[in-house]
């Protein structure tokens, strides 16, 4: 499944305060996921056409100290957008990826960071017990054990009594749902111990 993308614009806020404009700034993220979805080589030729306004395109602000790290925008976009902390990736405009301790201090303004991540998936958890079946998103990184902790959340089952199973195959812990085979609308089977 190709990633999804998103373009960080980051500006300065408050122009006619001098002692604000060094304080803060203002990060404008353009999701063109679905304008370019096809585009793997870090979306160069989205940020050429920012201009853009169509409804492929959606953009949110943020302002933040030049101090806070791209661990914090990080956050940021898992609160608003939903898009978990651990899949994303920032990555400057040479392609070159962000770490998280890396402070906003050092992207000079008016440069555009890359938001790369790849994108949930929905699978079925049926549980032959109870006959109820729960749908989950996942990624393709996700493991067998995030798909328990994920079950545990919505259905109060914990960890260690939850047995999954996919084709026939009791599932580990740790294996990833990607080499599993497991995608959109697979499902699993659930039983309890």
């Amino acid at each position: 499944m190709a990633p999804e993308n998103c373009t960080i614009k980051l500006t300065a806020a408050a122009e006619n305060d001098p002692c604000l404009r060094r304080r803060t700034m203002n990060i404008n993220v353009q999701d063109d996921t679905f304008k370019d979805v096809n585009n793997l080589s870090l979306v160069l030729n989205t940020l050429e056409d920012n201009s853009s306004s169509g409804s492929d395109s959606r953009t949110f602000a943020l302002m933040v100290e030049p101090d806070e790290t791209i661990a914090a925008v990080k956050a940021y976009i898992q609160e608003e957008k939903g898009i978990p902390f651990k899949k994303q990736k920032l990555l400057n405009e040479f392609g070159r990826t962000l770490r998280d301790a890396q402070a906003l201090g050092i992207i000079k303004e008016d440069s555009t960071l890359i938001l790369r991540y790849a994108p949930a998936t929905q699978i079925v958890v049926r549980n032959v017990d109870s006959g109820r079946a729960l749908e989950l998103m996942v990624g393709s990184d996700d493991t067998i054990g995030d798909v328990k902790a994920a079950i545990y959340e919505k259905e109060g089952i914990r960890f260690h009594k939850q047995r999954l199973i996919f084709r026939r195959k009791e599932c580990g812990d740790s294996e990833l749902l990607a080499d599993l085979g497991i995608q959109l609308d697979s499902e699993l089977i659930l039983r309890l111990i």
